[in-house]
């Protein structure tokens, strides 16, 4: 057997017969079949996909749960399906997305079989938004080619979509027992230690973004289960980055960023008060056991600047008491601050600067400094007012030996 697609489906009546149609469209020169786990699903799902099974016997295996595994804390489902799996390689797809091209399999199956240092390809896909009936690409700057160490783990140029994975099935059959996150997560990475990656820029499968029974779905309406999900994410890369010896070690702070970025949208908002941001970052301290504080506490100074009443909580709770306050930056978020500043009836005695270079003496009667040539103190209280940059602006006020830096 050249191919094993392995489906996974739950309660995916509405869109199922779409996707086993997307299996047996495929063509070319390679023999393949379907293994479909069912978790026990409570509407037609099952029905449907016995109904297949009856229709195609010598194609499709069905295992099906009479007790949902996932709601009894299992979400390794490696066991129940690897048993079956005769394929040189394995392509999946959950049971709520579809393959659109008939030679989607051939061919990625003509990649990996001509360039065998390739563990793993996939390709750009469709998503389709069900509550609006909106269709996008989901992936605009990915030029075909090899992925980059930083790309593997934050995918910087869009997601993998899971229906687009095809890998060699020894490699699989192969990775250690990490601490399970979403499935195409662990495959991506794990994989990326065992040859290289290989992304092809063709939209051949489509993605559904919040079907009814869908991981988003389920991520966006219950708040344990997505601090679970960041709990095992922080547990996966801690043993991800012993497992490859550090080699993306570099990326894993920017891939827990995004997650903070997730939770954080889904369960309080993008325009969130600095308030809401600190229960946001405390509660995954809580769920992560506080191995990853100092990465919280890290978001909190470069990100509770986009809270929409940062400026006026910064003044009321830590600048009321200053006297010699100094903005750095010298655009729009200054004058923000400034503005708040002056509704308060202060003043900042200055503006530091990285870079002085086009910038005149005085901004509003206001000097400005260049932090070369800035002589900081422990009376001097620095307030970073900018958003481009402000890691780094950051790091020089640490480096600089900077004793108050308002966060």
């Amino acid at each position: 057997m050249d191919i094993s697609i392995i489906c996974f489906t739950y309660n995916h009546e509405k869109y199922v017969r779409k996707t086993l149609e997307g299996f047996l469209m495929q063509k070319g020169d390679f023999e393949y079949e379907v293994i479909i786990h069912d978790d026990a699903s409570q509407d037609g799902t099952v029905d449907i996909l016995k109904e297949y099974k009856e229709r195609y016997p010598d194609k499709i295996r069905l295992v099906i749960q009479r007790e949902n595994q996932y709601s009894k804390g299992i979400k390794d489902f490696r066991p129940y399906f690897y048993p079956l799996i005769n394929g040189k390689y394995m392509a999946f797809c959950e049971g709520d997305d579809f393959w659109i091209y008939d030679y989607k399999l051939q061919k990625q199956y003509e990649l990996m079989e001509k360039n065998p240092g390739i563990s793993l390809c996939y390709h750009n896909a469709l998503v389709y938004q069900e509550k609006s009936d909106l269709l996008r690409l989901n992936m605009h700057d990915h030029p075909s080619g090899f992925v980059e160490d930083r790309d593997v783990i934050n995918v910087t140029k869009g997601w993998y979509p899971t229906s687009s994975i095809l890998c060699r099935t020894d490699y699989m059959m192969e990775q250690p027992d990490f601490c399970e996150t979403t499935g195409d997560e662990v495959w991506r990475t794990y994989l990326a230690c065992r040859g290289d990656l290989y992304y092809i820029n063709r939209a051949w499968s489509v993605y559904r973004e919040f079907s009814d029974s869908g991981w988003n779905t389920r991520y966006y309406c219950d708040k344990k289960l997505a601090q679970n999900h960041f709990k095992d994410t922080v547990e996966y890369f801690r043993e991800f980055n012993q497992y490859s010896k550090g080699r993306f070690e570099v990326y894993i702070k920017e891939r827990l960023f995004q997650g903070i970025h997730k939770y954080r949208d889904a369960h309080y908002g993008m325009d969130c008060s600095v308030n809401e941001l600190k229960r946001c970052l405390n509660e995954l301290k809580s769920a992560a056991e506080h191995r990853i504080d100092q990465v919280l506490d890290e978001y909190y100074s470069i990100y509770a600047i986009r809270c929409k009443d940062y400026y006026k909580t910064a003044v009321e709770d830590k600048l009321k008491e200053e006297e010699k306050i100094y903005i750095y930056g010298a655009g729009n978020e200054a004058i923000k601050a400034l503005i708040e500043l002056d509704k308060h009836n202060m003043a900042p005695q200055g503006f530091i600067i990285s870079n002085p270079c086009g910038y005149p003496p005085e901004l509003l009667n206001i000097p400005i400094y260049e932090v070369g040539n800035f002589v900081f103190d422990k009376e001097k209280c620095i307030w970073p007012c900018l958003i481009d940059g402000r890691e780094d602006v950051l790091m020089i006020l640490q480096d600089k030996g900077c004793k108050k830096i308002v966060i």
